[in-house]
């Protein structure tokens, strides 16, 4: 094989992958639902190699599952991979913010303004909502090297699908939008400490919300191990479970800091902390 056909085969692959992938995220192929190599490739109009390539990839990210005497199903919402997942985020990505708060380019902050009003003001499927979303978290992360830009964004990656199915339907809450902000607006300033502390809450809200709405009487364990771990106390009620609005405590104050007020996680370590009501964004 040239050079030539390896590369359209490559191509091949990538757009059978980007293909299921969206097929996936946008409901087209349900939770649970089985595949066949041969239905994907008369589906997509694509040669059985690429596609069995790309389930593999898709394998790797989690948005299928393939087991014995049960071929490859898509993936659903599993809300212990779920917390396991913002658990990781929130140990790897808010610590290393205070550098990447001196380190950021301000081409990567005029691209985050950018994401940031089109976020705001433009109405927008899903699919863009999500991959603006996680694009506007990741530009910090050219500051943190290779290797953690890789494993970060493979983190947000795997969230992306989880919350995509999940809000399937629903309305994003408004007071996410505040936290963007107010994200954007420590970045600008060049303040790490509080960059991090907005999204420590971000992640908890995102964490909470998604699980508790899903499932009240899920049971918490990796999430709590990770917030006490970067030195925040979330109060665990009866049979580990978390009750919204839960009073997260953080071990640093802040002097000066006002938290965004939430409905899922409270900063109950700010003077300015308290629930937010119940406003949410127009649905999709």
């Amino acid at each position: 094989m040239d050079r030539d056909d390896r590369s359209r085969a490559g191509d091949a692959v990538t757009l059978a992958h980007e293909e299921l992938r969206e097929l996936i995220l946008s409901g087209h192929l349900l939770p649970g639902q089985r595949l066949t190599q041969r239905e994907l490739s008369d589906r997509l109009g694509a040669g059985r190699t690429p596609v069995r390539e790309a389930l593999r990839m898709l394998e790797a990210e989690g948005f299928v599952v393939s087991r014995a005497n049960h071929g490859i199903t898509v993936s659903g919402l599993d809300l212990q991979e779920a917390e396991e997942l913002f658990a990781a985020l929130l140990l790897l990505q808010p610590p290393l913010l205070a550098r990447a708060a001196r380190e950021i380019s301000d081409q990567a902050l005029r691209r985050m303004e950018e994401l940031s009003l089109v976020m705001r003001t433009l109405p927008q499927e899903p699919r863009d909502f999500h991959r603006d979303h996680a694009e506007f978290h990741t530009l910090p992360q050219a500051t943190f090297g290779p290797t953690l830009d890789r494993v970060i964004s493979d983190l947000y990656l795997r969230l992306s699908r989880l919350q995509r199915f999940y809000y399937r339907g629903r309305r994003i809450p408004a007071f996410a939008q505040e936290l963007d902000l107010a994200f954007l607006e420590a970045m600008r300033a060049r303040d790490g400490a509080r960059a991090r502390r907005v999204q420590e809450l971000h992640m908890l809200n995102s964490a909470v919300g998604l699980i508790t709405d899903a499932d009240p009487w899920h049971r918490f364990g990796p999430l709590i191990d990770a917030a006490a771990g970067v030195g925040i106390h979330l109060p665990l009620g009866e049979d580990r479970r978390l009750t919204a609005p839960v009073r997260a405590t953080w071990s640093t104050p802040l002097p000066g800091y006002r938290a965004v007020l939430t409905g899922y996680v409270v900063d109950s370590t700010s003077e300015h902390a308290h629930p937010h009501d119940d406003q949410e964004l127009d649905p999709f």
